[in-house]
């Protein structure tokens, strides 16, 4: 009797030692070097925005000095600063006491990594428990777009060395961190043209003469596009051109508009670009611009600078004092240029002579 129980006791005494050793190995901590956080996350375009994480050695016991190598990935990481928490006594969140000895602190930009190396000197006590080695900040400087993939960047402690005092090497784990950029959905592909200006080169034209007209296009869609952009007085086409435009890319086109057959008056000028296939945004293919006249030949001064509706000295004045002037003088004025040759010459101003003393009807 007494045999079976010493074996009973025996049992629940070997019984309560493997649970109590269960228990010590479940709750004991174990030093390591990690990445906090050990995720960063991107669902949008993140590009040019910052974030930081912190190196930390945590659960550590009689820690004397550490040598850590650090990298990142340079293609969608930029390095911008780092904050050394060392030692303990300067940083309540940092590893290590005075006195220290840095042996390594360097930073390669171009490689994308990061070397520190520290060690405490005697009389400094041990550090235990868990503290910040160093945090450092990122920007993201590229994004992925579909259909490439997501980046998964790897902060990767790719060295890590712990010492005792002694420079007894103190094992540990290590935990990288993660920084996912999920690719952004490619940008819809559009079709898209537009009419950036109309500058007529003349405010008064003579009715039956020429006058140019200058509209600046552009394609701002993804496309190379061939396209029509026709110039109006009013509502009266003046000329049709046809052009081919390089996705981005815009040009100026000079139209030439020949008053005769046009009464004389007030025109507005507009231009409009045809609307290619698969085009939604068709506001801005139209652009009105402001009043050309067309008045009586010669006739080119009156109240407010337009025409009076009389050809008199004033007007030929006007224009003899304009003589040898060309669109490079700082007084060229092109409504004085009568048949629109681009200089002001003796044509014009014998034209406007033969002008003298006529009037609208």
């Amino acid at each position: 009797m007494i045999g079976k129980k010493l074996v009973t006791f025996i049992i629940i005494l070997t019984s309560l030692l493997i649970l109590n050793i269960k228990t010590d190995t479940a709750t004991a901590q174990v030093t390591g070097v990690i990445v906090d956080p050990s995720l960063i996350e991107f669902h949008t375009n993140a590009t040019g925005q910052q974030f930081t994480i912190a190196v930390k050695i945590v659960n550590v016991v009689n820690l004397y000095g550490f040598d850590i190598q650090f990298k990142w990935d340079t293609k969608y990481l930029e390095y911008v600063s780092r904050s050394v928490r060392v030692p303990k006594d300067d940083y309540p969140d940092g590893v290590l006491y005075k006195p220290i000895l840095p042996i390594k602190d360097e930073v390669n930009t171009t490689a994308g990594t990061y070397w520190i190396a520290i060690a405490s000197m005697w009389p400094a006590p041990t550090f235990n428990g868990s503290g910040t080695v160093f945090t450092m900040t990122f920007r993201v400087k590229y994004h992925p777009v579909q259909p490439e993939p997501d980046a998964n960047i790897t902060l990767e402690l790719y060295s890590t060395e712990l010492a005792a005092i002694g420079g007894n090497p103190i094992p540990h784990y290590r935990q990288n961190g993660k920084v996912i950029l999920y690719a952004l959905p490619a940008p819809v592909q559009k079709h898209d043209i537009a009419v950036l200006s109309v500058n007529p080169l003349k405010t008064v034209v003579g009715q039956g003469y020429t006058m140019n007209i200058n509209v600046t296009v552009a394609n701002q869609g993804d496309y190379t596009e061939t396209f029509n952009i026709t110039i109006y007085a009013n509502t009266n086409p003046i000329e049709t051109k046809q052009i081919t435009l390089t996705k981005g890319a815009s040009t100026t086109i000079t139209y030439t508009w020949n008053t005769a057959g046009f009464i004389k008056g007030n025109y507005t000028l507009w231009a409009y670009a045809w609307s290619v296939q698969g085009e939604t945004d068709t506001a801005d293919n139209t652009f009105v611009d402001g009043w050309v006249v067309v008045a009586l030949v010669g006739d080119v001064t009156g109240p407010n600078g337009w025409p009076d509706g009389k050809v008199d000295m004033k007007d030929i004045i006007t224009v003899i004092a304009s003589f040898g002037n060309t669109p490079s003088h700082p007084k060229w004025n092109p409504n004085h240029d009568i048949n629109n040759d681009h200089k002001v010459d003796m044509k014009d101003i014998i034209t406007t002579i033969a002008q003298f003393g006529k009037t609208d009807p």
